[in-house]
């Protein structure tokens, strides 16, 4: 099952699972309200180290199949270095919110980390138009192909849903 989804979906879903595991690291709930336990942040930073050595290996992968020649290793390394910072800063996750913190405060936090990262991606893009430039004809028919799926989703955390109160069901619903 596995061998037929694509490699960036795979990705994809590891780079969702790292919000589940920067959650839990965060002080974020674990199943049925339970706070997490030492082995939930054990797991998550195991998750964690699993994700960033897939992810080094993928980025490994694409270069070696793009075949570079000496003249494009510049363009792919720092192409390869922008697409790394972002994935390790989605890794960080985003920083617990003070009990204090008032919600306007709370959002603009989030749209820091939402700008910030988009910064990112456009740096990303550069990059990768720069190594582009620099490719073959071969080369970019198989770039079209493996240059997006070395670019994380971009993800800008889900630990504040786990802190907040939950939907109460409407009552349209109870009455079913």
């Amino acid at each position: 099952m596995i061998g037929c989804v694509p490699r960036w979906a795979r990705m994809l879903i590891a780079v969702a699972a790292v919000g589940a595991a920067v959650q839990a690291q965060e002080g974020g709930r674990g199943r049925r309200g339970a706070a997490p336990g030492a082995g939930d942040v054990e797991r998550g930073s195991r998750e964690l180290n699993l994700l960033t050595e897939e992810f080094s290996a993928h980025l490994l992968e694409v270069q070696q199949r793009l075949k570079l020649e000496a003249g494009q290793q510049a363009a792919w390394e720092v192409f390869a270095a922008r697409v790394q910072a972002l994935m390790q800063d989605q890794m960080r996750g985003v920083a617990a919110a003070s009990e204090h913190e008032d919600a306007p405060h709370r959002i603009n936090r989030r749209v820091d980390v939402v700008r910030n990262r988009l910064a990112a991606m456009e740096e990303i893009a550069d990059a990768a138009s720069q190594l582009y430039a620099l490719l073959t004809a071969e080369q970019r028919k198989l770039a079209d192909e493996l240059l997006p799926t070395t670019v994380p989703a971009l993800y800008s955390g889900l630990s504040d849903l786990a802190h907040g109160p939950r939907p109460q069901p409407s009552r349209e619903r109870e009455s079913r």
